[in-house]
């Protein structure tokens, strides 16, 4: 099914902020807004996101570990994860550069009633698989689905350890599709 909403069509991430939430070409923070006017009130819908990180040649070892971020406030959004995938590890020794592939799929629903988004998130970061797991509900505000947009998403990704010279975070998927 095509998605219904695809932040990077709208605007092409450049980077990421220092707290390791991905940004647009113009410095703000990449959003994905959830259509309002009911579209999805009471149904089902899924949030994914994928990319890699990639880092120069050398000896190191670090993690990355995607996260899904979620609110229906802006200026919260980032601040507030709803998934935070299973670390994966980059460890590379030698002269070619390394990276790591990440993807993370959350499965939502959510309704004006309750005034809440519940699901489940699963994901992967290299050969690290994380299964089916809850998510973690947004808690600034009720979210209401007639208003445009009722709830945003970010995707970012933690880091530890030490990735190399000149990291590169890439996304290259960030969308959401109806079930």
């Amino acid at each position: 099914m095509p998605p219904i909403v695809d932040a990077l069509k709208v605007t092409p991430p450049a980077t990421m902020t220092a707290a390791g939430v991905f940004q647009t070409t113009a410095g703000s923070n990449l959003i994905l807004n959830a259509p309002g006017s009911n579209r999805l009130n009471g149904k089902q819908f899924r949030v994914k996101a994928s990319g890699w990180v990639t880092t120069a040649s050398g000896t190191y070892t670090a993690t990355i570990q995607p996260v899904l971020y979620g609110d229906a406030v802006l200026s919260t959004v980032t601040t507030k994860p709803l998934f935070s995938a299973t670390a994966g590890t980059i460890a590379f020794t030698g002269t070619v550069a390394g990276a790591v592939p990440w993807a993370v799929s959350a499965w939502m629903e959510g309704d004006t009633l309750s005034g809440t988004v519940s699901g489940a998130g699963e994901s992967t970061a290299g050969v690290t698989y994380k299964i089916r797991t809850q998510l973690v509900a947004p808690v600034t505000t009720t979210i209401n689905f007639a208003t445009e947009p009722p709830i945003k998403f970010a995707i970012g990704i933690a880091t530890a350890g030490t990735l190399g010279a000149t990291p590169k975070f890439i996304i290259n998927e960030f969308t959401l599709d109806q079930e």
